[in-house]
């Protein structure tokens, strides 16, 4: 009797499959290659942040840039890791890891000294060549019960404008150095100012003042405008500037920086101004990214506009506002006096 047995199924052959494997394997050269060179790139980022390097303009320029980056580097993370590229993925990983827990800090409220003073809400707003609405500003100023402004980039038409809006009879004490285009700068206020200079020299105006409080806590503050780091040429400016601004002085009069200081808490130098005495106030409040300067599209959001008061004070609040016809926002900080 015959017998009959099922046949094994046969594979079908592709010569095609010899050449697919080489191709593949060059596809995941390439994505390695690249994926490579993009760590390289966070790798050294971050070397040069963590190790303070940025000694030319275009270094300074890209630390402005580190919360960016550091969002790219979480998404490069994730990439080499879904792709298994495992070595890679962990070398980004602690990059990342490194300059996030740069930033944590400026995401987390800080606990404040027991102050007692009087309290002071400060604004700074850079009025962008004047070109500011003043409309605005001055009801920012009466919403907000200012009681002491820094305007950066303070014009002669501007001042016409603010007090046609009713800035005089809100803040009717003045220091102005007010000049055409970006150059000046002014500090208006509802309390006694008294002219000081705290600042020898630099290139845009920095006027500072007393600011007479009931009792002996007087207070001084600057109305602070570096110069942008641009060129080569503008960044030794923006360095020597940044270190020239005055000190902390723990045993005198408390000192308060607000306005323009075309640097971020990435920048050594603004670090080190910080490290003499004082507090940011965005950092201390846990809202330290907040943008306070963007060009968009042609310069991101960046937080350089900054309140500084001396350590010994306490930051009740922080907040940004968006101001019209202006590339920068208005920022305000409720301070303590010690």
């Amino acid at each position: 009797m015959a017998r009959w047995s099922e046949a094994t199924d046969e594979v079908d052959y592709d010569p095609a499959d010899d050449f697919d494997e080489p191709e593949r394997r060059r596809r995941s050269g390439k994505v390695t290659f690249l994926l490579t060179i993009l760590a390289l790139a966070v790798l050294g980022y971050g070397v040069v942040r963590v190790l303070s390097l940025e000694n030319n303009v275009f270094l300074i320029g890209a630390m402005t840039l580190t919360p960016f980056v550091v969002a790219g580097a979480v998404v490069l993370t994730l990439l080499t890791l879904f792709l298994r590229r495992w070595a890679l993925g962990l070398a980004v990983l602690v990059v990342t890891l490194s300059l996030a827990s740069l930033l944590g800090p400026r995401l987390l409220a800080e606990e404040q000294p027991a102050a007692k003073g009087p309290h002071l809400r400060i604004m700074a707003a850079n009025l962008h060549l004047g070109l500011a609405d003043a409309r605005t500003l001055v009801d920012l100023v009466r919403r907000q019960k200012v009681d002491v402004l820094a305007m950066p980039e303070l014009t002669p038409t501007a001042v016409a404008a603010l007090d046609n809006a009713g800035l005089a009879n809100l803040l009717p004490y003045r220091v102005f150095d007010d000049r055409p285009g970006g150059d000046g700068s002014g500090i208006a206020s509802k309390l006694p100012l008294r002219q000081i200079v705290l600042v020898e020299e630099s290139t845009l105006s920095q006027p500072s003042t007393v600011v007479d409080l009931p009792g002996n806590d007087d207070l001084e503050l600057t109305a602070v405008h570096v110069q942008p780091p641009l060129t080569d040429t503008d960044a030794r400016t923006w360095r020597t500037e940044l270190g020239e601004l005055p000190k902390s002085t723990p045993n005198k009069r408390p000192r308060i920086l607000a306005g323009d200081f075309n640097a971020t808490l990435d920048h050594v130098a603004f670090r080190n101004l910080i490290d003499h005495g004082y507090a940011d106030a965005g950092e201390e409040t846990g809202e330290g990214l907040l943008a306070t300067w963007s060009s968009w599209p042609t310069g991101p959001p960046l937080t350089i506009d900054h309140i500084v008061a001396d350590a010994r004070c306490a930051i009740s609040s922080y907040a940004v506002y968006d101001l019209p016809n202006s590339d920068h926002k208005a920022i305000m900080a409720e301070v303590i006096l010690p």
